[in-house]
């Protein structure tokens, strides 16, 4: 779980030699004497930063924003992949480097293309799971990417919404190719006009009409004939949202198949000791089954075990043995049905912030999408529960 970003928290991460460098590049800060302060002496640093000009401040701020999110653990291995598809070996540099945000800025530095599309695919993971389907039975092709057909894309999306959202009058597409064969087709239609107050570049206070953009992207795989669709919104949605794109992007009139989620393999969660390994970067302070529902072999019977919440629970797997009978009713002679979960993320605070979530076979789960939730998404990745 990410640490939010503070300019002061920034630059005590980052090493003062990259802090230099960039400046240098900027033509800025030429007058700080860098090897004179320690790592974590940021507060010189701090203070000219605050004398320079306001768009100069917001450009820099949108940077160490942009370098602070790319400093996620699980975000590493994006840059070390794209920078490999473009002939460059990261992982003997960043063998060097002493943290994550050492290794996502001195990228940022040295190759922004590569961290530009890293961060791109990194959006694309956090996306809520909640508004993304899978699509098949496309043929396998090779797309016409022609500045033609990313607006024939964008006005269909714009007459789309337009017609049953009233928005969307405006509808850009910017395309990306990754791996030779995802076409990935960022559209961002306009969303309805709001009003925002803050302040102008001269420190005026103001009210601002704006219209901001929403998103919907595709991503078509080349070789397998499938999409995949992210739009927020119900399935009927993401429908005409398939159509159109076929129809503008592949110019074939076909509709794909949605494919069903892959589901949770609980199974697991019957072996008598199962893990749940966990990393010092998730700040988790611990993690437990709570509860199971298990039903017998061709039978509509079930069983529920309820351990109940807290880290000083009992083990599930202990009351199992305890109720089980294991001579008439063997573990491999039941099927998990539903499996209840307890989570405590450290927070900094003597109170732990507690998730609780159920997962229901074949493939339900109530985990959203804040920061807690996508952490406790990968490590059900990692453990082999959810594909």
């Amino acid at each position: 779980m990410p640490m939010h970003y503070t300019p002061r928290l920034f630059l005590r991460q980052v090493p003062n030699g990259l802090l230099q460098a960039y400046f240098a590049k900027r033509n800025q800060l030429q007058e700080i004497q860098w090897d004179r302060f320690a790592e974590t002496d940021v507060e010189p640093i701090h203070q000219a930063l605050l004398q320079l000009p306001e768009s100069d401040r917001r450009e820099i701020g949108g940077h160490f924003r942009a370098v602070s999110e790319m400093a996620r653990r699980e975000f590493t291995p994006w840059l070390i992949r794209v920078a490999r598809e473009k002939s460059l070996d990261l992982v003997s540099t960043f063998r060097r480097k002493s943290c994550s945000h050492e290794m996502a800025f001195w990228t940022f530095l040295n190759h922004p293309a590569v961290f530009e599309e890293a961060r791109t695919l990194a959006h694309w993971e956090r996306l809520p799971r909640r508004s993304m389907e899978k699509r098949n039975g496309l043929p396998a092709m090779t797309p016409q990417i022609t500045p033609d057909a990313l607006e024939q894309f964008g006005a269909g999306l714009a007459e789309y919404f337009q017609a049953y959202q009233g928005r969307g009058e405006h509808c850009r597409v910017e395309h990306l190719l990754r791996s030779g064969h995802i076409d990935f087709f960022f559209a961002y239609p306009a969303d309805y006009a709001d009003v925002l107050i803050g302040y102008e570049d001269d420190g005026n206070f103001s009210r601002r009409q704006w219209k901001p953009a929403f998103e919907v992207i595709v991503a078509y795989d080349r070789l397998a004939g499938t999409v995949d669709l992210y739009a927020e919104g119900t399935k009927d949605i993401r429908d005409e949202i398939a159509l159109i794109f076929t129809r503008s992007i592949l110019q074939i009139d076909s509709e794909p198949h949605r494919v069903a989620k892959p589901p949770y393999n609980l199974q697991l969660l019957l072996q008598p000791g199962f893990q749940f390994p966990t990393v010092p970067e998730d700040n988790l302070r611990w993690f437990k089954l709570k509860a199971i529902r298990v039903q017998k072999q061709n039978s509509e019977e079930r069983i529920l075990f309820d351990a109940g919440s807290g880290d000083h629970a009992r083990s599930v797997h202990d009351l199992m043995d305890e109720a089980l009978n294991e001579m008439n009713l063997p573990r491999e002679k039941l099927s998990v049905t539903q499996a209840t979960f307890h989570a405590a993320f450290e927070t900094g605070r003597k109170r732990p912030k507690s998730v609780s979530f159920t997962i229901t076979h074949p493939a339900g789960c109530t985990l959203r999408d804040s920061d807690e939730d996508l952490t406790l998404r990968r490590c059900l990745r990692q453990w082999e529960i959810a594909s």
